[in-house]
């Protein structure tokens, strides 16, 4: 490879995570990657289960099949060219990679990932050393994030120990830097029964699906529960949550890729008007009054006044339906 394409390859890698987010994440069902699961399985997910729903599966178990379906699976207009050849060059080089390396449906086809602690890096530099003469440059990009976590207190540790604060730095870091199409995946890693702490729970569920793109419905079955069950986030220095104490007007845009009455609104008419003309698109907004009661939350200072609520077909009327 000669300095220019080292060069070129170098900068693709800083622009990864602006491209990463153009991506949404291509989910694999269960038989695609992991074969049969009996209904038990699906109802109690061990980690190669969700890992695999989140279309990951262990690079160093895996066999060519496996990578076969999970290229199928990538977006090949944007997607880096990546061939199994490579990523066993990439394991015999640097064992090291082994506990952490996972083949991936996104972009460049692997991503680093430590499952204790939740923390990903971009895996791009290692593609860019199988086609640099071994010259290890880019592998050193990733080296520092190995190193750390083969020195890293995995988090279901911390809190067996009763460093519950330091559990909760983890997990806020792993969040914070979690690429928008794995934020699902970082958030169900998380040892959620050990800690035992549903207000926490709560604050990070939100967070996660504030920064998604598309939501799951599973997810979302999941945030709803954990709402109902809990109080909002407020008071404080920027507290995540404000309440109700009367009834609200909220709108939500929809096009034709929306969930249908799904569970994000908007109490401001323009911001709900943006989602109905996304990308291009023309679409619907609707509009209902929601007692305080029928608020499951509702984001404090968020720029797009969101408000999550399960809405009835039956109880909202069409503001704008564009032709």
């Amino acid at each position: 490879m000669s300095s220019t394409e080292l060069f070129l390859g170098a900068g693709c890698f800083l622009l990864a995570p602006f491209l990463f987010l153009l991506c949404s994440a291509c989910l694999l069902t269960f038989d695609d990657i992991l074969g049969l699961f009996t209904q038990r399985r699906l109802e109690m997910p061990n980690q190669t289960t969700i890992l695999a729903q989140h279309g990951l599966i262990k690079a160093d178990t895996a066999t060519w099949t496996d990578w076969q379906t999970i290229d199928s699976h990538r977006d090949k207009r944007f997607s880096f060219p990546l061939e199994w050849k490579q990523i066993q060059q990439i394991l015999t080089d640097h064992p090291t990679l082994r506990p952490y390396l996972y083949l991936s449906t996104g972009l460049d086809g692997l991503v680093l990932l430590d499952v204790e602690t939740g923390e990903t890096a971009n895996a791009q530099p290692l593609i860019f050393d199988t086609l640099s003469n071994k010259n290890n440059t880019m592998f050193q990009m990733v080296e520092q994030y190995i190193r750390r976590w083969n020195e890293t207190t995995p988090t279901k540790t911390l809190i067996q120990q009763g460093r519950t604060d330091e559990a909760k730095q983890q997990i806020d870091h792993a969040t914070a830097l979690a690429p928008t199409a794995l934020m699902e995946l970082i958030y169900q890693l998380v040892p959620w029964k050990e800690l035992n702490d549903r207000q926490y729970q709560r604050m990070t569920a939100l967070n996660v699906r504030k920064n998604e793109e598309y939501p799951s419905r599973q997810f979302d079955r999941h945030l709803v529960k954990l709402l109902q069950q809990t109080k909002p986030c407020i008071g404080g220095e920027g507290a995540l949550e404000k309440t109700f104490d009367k009834p609200i007007t909220v709108y939500r845009g929809e096009i034709d890729k929306s969930v249908h009455m799904g569970l994000s609104w908007t109490s401001n008419l323009e911001v709900a008007e943006k989602f109905a003309g996304r990308f291009g698109r023309q679409g619907t907004i609707w509009k209902t009054v929601l007692e305080p009661e029928k608020i499951l939350a509702a984001y404090a200072d968020d720029g797009e006044h969101e408000v999550l609520a399960i809405v009835s077909e039956n109880t909202v009327n069409n503001v704008r339906e564009f032709s």
